[in-house]
């Protein structure tokens, strides 16, 4: 029995289909047809080979076709100068395949005669069930999908999207995130040991403070020159972000992790204002923060 394939009907309308490529393609592939219409590839890509492809209309038939490889009738001897009983103007097929094994210059000699074969028609058998939803993650810009799929779909990763699971990395994909935010020293994924996402940078005063740092001598003790540096507070940052992201299909998954990512991004800058010069910067309390500690740098 032909196992099922799937109609994927899309938001916009479009019908999308998993066409790849057979696994004893008869040529390479010229075109590929929807009830006799032009199939066109799915963009962006949703997976590395490009197998999707969209049309207007829920397909009865798709077929593709196929220009077969030309077909050898015989060599002929390239070179008028080598023309020898050896070296024969014309080989069949059978004289060159047992002459070439065992001589390399044949290949130096001789060229194919070809003539070109009708093309093909290869037919991706139905019926096509429908299913409804957004196309597949688009590969390497969307993170990946683990689904629960039935056991009747174990063999159709490409529709996996459309079902319950969940997206792994969460943790990772905030804090690096968050590494591209301004003032932020350090930030680790379950750091020593305690799950989420930890934070520490660093925060100048709003009256912007400096302080004079001297210069040692060769034995530590302080001279009279030295530096003036600003003083910045050191803050510290526990997010409970959750491994993953569970949905009930990608597409609503997806809404939820850009969400998630967004909301704990902005945890850490809303900790990054300016310290507060009237409490030395101790009284500012991130909303949405486990644990968070503010002290002057000394």
């Amino acid at each position: 029995m032909t196992p099922p394939r799937y109609a994927l009907h899309l938001p916009d309308g479009r019908w999308a289909y998993y066409l790849p490529e057979p696994e004893r393609a008869p040529g390479r592939r010229t075109g590929l047809f929807a009830d006799g219409t032009p199939l066109k590839r799915l963009e962006q890509l949703v997976d590395p080979k490009g197998n999707w492809y969209a049309t207007d209309r829920h397909a009865e038939r798709i077929t593709a076709t196929y220009q077969p490889t030309p077909k050898t009738l015989h060599y002929k001897l390239t070179d008028s100068t080598a023309l020898s009983q050896r070296y024969p103007a014309k080989l069949s097929v059978e004289e060159w395949n047992e002459r070439s094994d065992s001589a390399e210059e044949y290949w130096n000699l001789y060229t194919p005669v070809t003539e070109d074969l009708p093309s093909v028609e290869f037919v991706y058998d139905g019926p096509y069930m429908p299913l409804v939803g957004r196309e597949a993650p688009h590969y390497g810009t969307e993170p990946r999908w683990r689904a629960e799929l039935p056991h009747e779909l174990t063999q159709y990763p490409e529709y996996r999207h459309l079902f319950p699971g969940h997206i792994p990395g969460l943790k990772d994909a905030v804090a690096a995130r968050i590494k591209k935010t301004v003032r932020v020293q350090y930030c680790f994924v379950d750091h020593q040991g305690v799950s989420g996402v930890y934070v520490s940078f660093k925060v100048p005063f709003d009256d912007r403070r400096t302080r004079f740092v001297p210069d040692t001598g060769r034995n530590g003790q302080p001279k009279k020159s030295g530096r003036t540096v600003r003083v910045f507070v050191d803050r510290r940052l526990q997010l409970p972000v959750p491994s993953a992201v569970y949905g009930p299909n990608f597409e609503t998954a997806l809404a939820d992790w850009k969400a998630q990512i967004d909301f704990w991004t902005a945890q850490v800058t809303e900790a990054s204002v300016a310290a507060c010069s009237a409490c030395d910067g101790t009284g500012h309390v991130p909303h949405g923060a486990l644990d968070y500690q503010a002290k002057p740098k000394p």
